[in-house]
């Protein structure tokens, strides 16, 4: 293998080959560049039903009013959202694990959506039954865009 290896780094090297010229470089680092996160419990008496439940499509949600997510913020920004659990830990969504129907285990996805000025968050069930979704606590964070590039 060495045999073969070799003579090719070798012509490569000496054909003057830049490797590098194909490839474009971008600075991601801006300044300015602010975080703003806020936390928000969903209730569990406030989830609103979303489609029929038992068929395909059926989740429960809760919208939030944020007006720092701005057109700017959806299109050169970012929204982070995190389920905060009872110990504390942050779980970025979207966050899927089992959960016991009663009968078997089935998979709950939380997720969330943003648009400007709202971020709303969603719990689906596998076989999009709804159960107790009970009080989640949400962490947001909203990356607003810097000015200059560095």
């Amino acid at each position: 293998m060495k045999k073969i290896v070799f003579p090719v780094l070798a012509a490569l090297l000496l054909s003057g080959c830049d490797i590098h010229e194909t490839y474009e470089t971008y600075e991601i680092v801006k300044e300015g560049t602010d975080m703003f996160v806020d936390y928000v419990t969903a209730k569990g008496n406030e989830w609103l039903n979303s489609g029929t439940e038992g068929q395909p499509g059926f989740y429960v949600y809760q919208e939030f009013t944020f007006p720092e997510v701005t057109t700017e913020v959806l299109e050169k920004g970012a929204v982070l959202v995190y389920l905060v659990d009872a110990d504390g830990r942050d779980n970025i969504l979207p966050y899927v694990f089992p959960v016991d129907n009663g009968h078997e285990l089935i998979m709950q996805n939380i997720r969330y959506d943003v648009e400007a000025g709202k971020v709303t968050m969603a719990i689906e069930w596998q076989d999009f039954r709804k159960y107790n979704q009970g009080d989640y606590e949400f962490k947001v964070c909203i990356l607003k865009p810097g000015g200059k590039k560095k």
